[in-house]
C-alpha cells in the first residue's frame, strides 16, 4: 500500500455504527443485544498539525501521557476523534420481571470517549490512546432499547430494574494500543491486501491485555491504519475513521482475531454499588477471544457502507450465562 504522505490532506470524518444481535445469523436477542455510536474525526491538513474536536477529552490523554512519561515516539502525523454511544446487555429471558441469578445480568454503558492516534515516522506503526468517561446502570438505556424494539415488533425487555449498578454510576477507562503493519500490497490487477497486528491494554471498567491480527483483501485505497477493528470493545470503537477522500471506489473483505486476558469487567462484576446480579472474578474465564468477518463498500466521494459479523467466546464459566456471543454491526462512514 502507498505510504501516508506528509502532504496528504485528510478531511474531517464521521461514522454512525449500529450493533445488534438480531442482525447476526442466529438472530438472538440476548447478551450484547445492541449498541449505537457516533464518532467525529478532525481534519488533518497537509502540515499534519490537526487539532482535537471542540468536544473532546483529549486533555485527559495529554495529562496521563505527561504523568506516566509515555508517548515519546517521533510522530509522522497525529489524528484526533471524539465518540459518543451506548452498549446494552441482557439475559436470555427478557420477558421475566424476576431476578435471574443463573444468567448474565442486564447491563448498560453510556459513554463519551476521545482518541489520539499517532502514525510513527517509519509509517509502519500507529499508536492509539483512548480515554472514556461513562455511566453504568442508567434507566435511559432501557428506554432507548425498548423504543427501538417497539416499532420493530420485538418484545420489550422487562427486567431492567435489575441491571448492574442500577440507578446510575460513573465509570472510566484508558486504553493504549500499538498497531504494526506487516504486509501490504497494491496489486496491478486491482486486488490489494494489507495485514497488521495490534497489542492493546485497557485499565478501567474493562481491564485487560490482548493481541490480535486483522487484514483486508480486495480493492483498497484507504490507509492501512484507518478504522482498526481490533480497537473495538462492543459499541465503543476507539479508532480513527479517516479516509483520504480518494475518488477510487473500494470494495474489500476484512476479518481478524483478537485474544485477551481480562482481569475485570464491570458489566458482569459490577463496580462500587451493589448489583442484584453480578459475578466474582473466579466465576469468569480469564481469557476470551473475539473473531469477525465483514465487507466494506466505499462509494465515490468517500462514503463507506459496511457490515460485519462478530463472535466472542463465553466469559461466564457456569449457568445459563455460559455461552458464546454473536452480533452484527452496520456502519456508515463519510467525510465533510
Amino acid at each position: 500500500m502507498e505510504p501516508t504522505q506528509a502532504g496528504t490532506v485528510i478531511p474531517a470524518g464521521w461514522r454512525l455504527s449500529m450493533d445488534n444481535d438480531l442482525t447476526a445469523p442466529n438472530n438472538n436477542d440476548q447478551d450484547f443485544t445492541g449498541g449505537i455510536s457516533f464518532s467525529y474525526t478532525s481534519a488533518s491538513p497537509a502540515t499534519g498539525l490537526s487539532r482535537p474536536p471542540r468536544i473532546s477529552l483529549d486533555a485527559v490523554i495529554g495529562f496521563i501521557e505527561q504523568t506516566a512519561g509515555i508517548g515519546s515516539e517521533t510522530p509522522r502525523r497525529t489524528f484526533y476523534a471524539t465518540e459518543a454511544g451506548m452498549s446494552v446487555f441482557t439475559p436470555t429471558d427478557t420477558q421475566s420481571r424476576k431476578v435471574q441469578y443463573d444468567d448474565r445480568p442486564y447491563a448498560s454503558l453510556l459513554f463519551l470517549s476521545s482518541s489520539r492516534q499517532t502514525l510513527l515516522a517509519n509509517d509502519r506503526q500507529a499508536i492509539t490512546r483512548t480515554f472514556t468517561l461513562g455511566a453504568l446502570g442508567l434507566a435511559l438505556s432501557a428506554d432507548v432499547q425498548n423504543a427501538i424494539h417497539r416499532p420493530l415488533g420485538v418484545d420489550l425487555a422487562k427486567g431492567w430494574d435489575y441491571q448492574v449498578s442500577t440507578g446510575g454510576e460513573p465509570t472510566l477507562r484508558y486504553s493504549l494500543s500499538r498497531q504494526t503493519r506487516h504486509w501490504a500490497r497494491k496489486g496491478t490487477n486491482g486486488l490489494d491486501y494489507d495485514l497488521s497486528s495490534t497489542l492493546k491494554g485497557s485499565l478501567g471498567y474493562l481491564t485487560d491485555l490482548g493481541w490480535g491480527i486483522s487484514g483486508r483483501l480486495g480493492r483498497i485505497s484507504s490507509p492501512w491504519w484507518s478504522d482498526n477493528p481490533l480497537l473495538e470493545d462492543y459499541a465503543e470503537r476507539g479508532s480513527i475513521h479517516a479516509t483520504r477522500g480518494a475518488s477510487r471506489r473500494q470494495f474489500y473483505l476484512w476479518g481478524g482475531l483478537f485474544v485477551r486476558a481480562r482481569v475485570y469487567n464491570a458489566l458482569l462484576q459490577g463496580q462500587f454499588r451493589d448489583s442484584p446480579v453480578s459475578y466474582s472474578r473466579a466465576q469468569l474465564y480469564p481469557v476470551i477471544a473475539n473473531a469477525w468477518v465483514g465487507l466494506e463498500y466505499v462509494l465515490d466521494g468517500g462514503i463507506r457502507v459496511g457490515y460485519s459479523w462478530h463472535g466472542e467466546t463465553t466469559e461466564v464459566r457456569h449457568g445459563k450465562g455460559s455461552r458464546n456471543m454473536t452480533w452484527g454491526s452496520l456502519s456508515i462512514t463519510g467525510s465533510f
